[in-house]
């Protein structure tokens, strides 16, 4: 089938060596901080931030899907989250530019509400839609759900089966069954198709053997983290993709994700870094959430398993912490380990982002990593 998502989705359309978005927007994560500059998942706000994005020509905008936090107090912040494919159809109603991903589970949602929701989607964007399979996660978010999280493998297998179905409802002009170890369909059809052939774009944070595995062969973007020294980046990249290229003939993106403080010096930077994410973390929630990701992850690599022990109240993953010289300098090391993209969170998403957008970007176009944007090239 013809692949025509270069001509809408910028994750495959943009020539940028580093490709940017905004993560976790619809919830309270990744920031696990009682700081009153603390983000509230709110519509007004997400489509604030979207029209900013859209704007400075970022190529995401991806969603997080928890459906209830890791802490038990039912009153706290770590609950409050927007529905993802309702959140992300909102956003592509109202935005141009940036690719839409939502975030789901795999088994809890059934692959004809997928393939329908993202067609939707993909067709309210103009082709712009992407999907963020999680095939494991929390006990706390499956046990809303009254269901329990499979072992490793099971997992992977039930998530296979969802993705077959998925791309078939995509893809056929006729009507078809399935019936699989985890899902049945009868007489399945879906219209409209999405805009995207071979459809929307496929992100996935698979970081086992055997979740690597998985991205290489249905993912469009591996979705993974790395060690904050530097060393290994480029055999993290090249793994994942020689898995794609070598035993299932695709190509694949690689992204991670990173905390935001952009400061007036580096200094400046670390003390707001101090502020928020040690004076004031939530050490409950912090505790609650690493305990969880941690269980339900056996088979981490050694740069997850720091991650997951780490002050995860900075918001996890790469720190992009100082002036806007060294936050340019840090992305720049990224592109050049072969890192196709990042996506950004902070405490206060507003203030990072005009900053970033002001101040970093400028110095990534100055390094030939990005190109200025305009929209009219973009349409």
């Amino acid at each position: 089938m013809d692949d025509n998502r270069y001509l809408t989705n910028p994750l495959f359309g943009s020539s940028n060596k580093i490709k940017l978005g905004l993560f976790c927007l619809n919830g309270a994560t990744p920031q696990l901080s009682r700081a009153p500059e603390k983000y509230i998942p709110r519509w007004d706000k997400s489509l604030e931030l979207m029209k900013k994005a859209d704007k400075a020509g970022l190529e995401a905008m991806v969603a997080v899907s928890s459906w209830r936090g890791s802490i038990d107090d039912p009153r706290h912040l770590a609950h409050r989250e927007l529905e993802p494919f309702t959140w992300c159809a909102a956003l592509a109603a109202c935005s141009s530019y940036p690719a839409i991903i939502s975030t789901f589970h795999a088994q809890l949602n059934h692959p004809a509400f997928i393939a329908k929701a993202a067609a939707t989607i993909d067709q309210i964007s103009g082709g712009r839609a992407g999907l963020n399979f999680v095939a494991g996660s929390m006990d706390t978010t499956f046990s809303q759900f009254g269901q329990y999280v499979e072992d490793p493998e099971a997992r992977y297998i039930h998530t296979e089966e969802v993705v077959d179905i998925v791309k078939k409802f995509w893809e056929s002009d006729e009507s078809f069954d399935f019936n699989g170890t985890f899902c049945q369909v009868r007489n399945g059809i879906s219209l409209p198709k999405p805009v995207q052939k071979p459809g929307p774009a496929i992100m996935n944070a698979g970081s086992s053997g055997r979740g690597q595995q998985f991205a290489a062969k249905y993912a469009d973007i591996a979705f993974t983290l790395f060690n904050e020294d530097g060393t290994g980046w480029e055999d993290v990249v090249a793994r994942y993709k020689s898995l794609a290229e070598n035993e299932y003939q695709r190509k694949l993106q690689v992204w991670t994700h990173g905390y935001v403080v952009v400061g007036d010096s580096d200094e400046d930077a670390r003390k707001f870094l101090k502020y928020y994410a040690e004076d004031n973390a939530d050490t409950a929630w912090v505790d609650s959430f690493v305990k969880q990701v941690a269980e339900n992850a056996p088979q981490l690599r050694p740069e997850q398993l720091y991650h997951m022990s780490r002050n995860w109240a900075a918001g996890g993953g790469a720190a992009l912490v100082g002036s806007a010289q060294t936050i340019a300098d840090r992305l720049a090391r990224f592109a050049e380990a072969g890192v196709s993209g990042m996506l950004l969170t902070s405490l206060d998403p507003t203030t990072m982002t005009d900053r970033f957008i002001g101040e970093v970007l400028p110095l990534l176009e100055k390094y030939g990593l990005r190109e200025p944007f305009h929209r009219a090239a973009a349409a």
